[in-house]
């Protein structure tokens, strides 16, 4: 086996017990995150997408919150993504809305088997779209970076680890406050429909009542296939000029 694929084993492997112990040493708590996803690529380069979640808490137990996002993205080179979104956020104390902004890489390496990506995006998080609100309590704004390795297991069957770290961003200390290790399985059983399943722990500090959780996500993504236009026959009608 090449060294470079034990390492990435070795290191999968590692990971996976480091956050196991550390999880049941503090007994958080486990949610869930159902989702459903559409995409439609109007143009090669162009993605445009909508989802709605919901989210359970309390061991799965209640329901925390659901969410819907619009979003598009574009690609610049083969290698390099831009991309921008919306989501509107409810439960049952509060409705949140979400802006984010963001820039995604990645590099094949080891037969293109192995692919390293690499994501960073800034939030925008604000209760209400309102001025006033806005000049009263400042939205929370947050710089998010997530390292991802994958690896595909077949065409249709791909696995992959990362973790993705919070930087809370305020005119007085910016400083972190959260960070995220997951694992995620991808499958895609059909043309242009693909389900996904994952886990990540995640861990918060530097704030004055910190949270863990293991979360669990199951997610369900369908790609709306572009007409094409029909190729134009050519005219079986014969001339009339002489």
């Amino acid at each position: 086996m090449n060294r470079f694929l034990k390492y990435h084993i070795w290191l999968w492997i590692t990971l996976c017990f480091v956050i196991m112990n550390y999880v049941n040493a503090q007994q958080p708590d486990t949610r869930l995150r159902s989702q459903i996803g559409i995409s439609f690529k109007p143009l090669k380069v162009l993605d445009i997408s909508a989802s709605y979640r919901i989210d359970l808490e309390n061991n799965i137990s209640t329901f925390q919150r659901s969410n819907f996002e619009l979003g598009v993205g574009y690609s610049v080179l083969k290698w390099l993504d831009v991309d921008a979104s919306y989501r509107f956020m409810t439960g049952y104390n509060k409705d949140a809305h979400r802006f984010k902004a963001g820039i995604s890489a990645k590099k094949n390496t080891i037969n293109k088997k192995f692919q390293f990506q690499w994501r960073s995006l800034i939030n925008l998080n604000s209760n209400y779209l309102d001025r006033d609100y806005w000049e009263m309590e400042d939205p929370e704004w947050v710089w998010r970076n997530k390292f991802r390795t994958k690896y595909d297991i077949s065409k249709k069957l791909s696995v992959s680890v990362y973790t993705e770290i919070f930087l809370r961003l305020k005119e007085s200390q910016s400083y972190f406050y959260r960070n995220r290790f997951g694992t995620n399985l991808d499958y895609e059983f059909k043309k242009r429909h693909s389900f996904s399943v994952g886990y990540y722990y995640q861990l918060e500090y530097n704030l004055k009542n910190p949270e863990s959780n293991n979360t669990f996500e199951i997610e369900y993504k369908f790609e709306i296939k572009k007409k094409k236009k029909p190729a134009l026959k050519p005219s079986t009608t014969e001339s009339n000029l002489f």
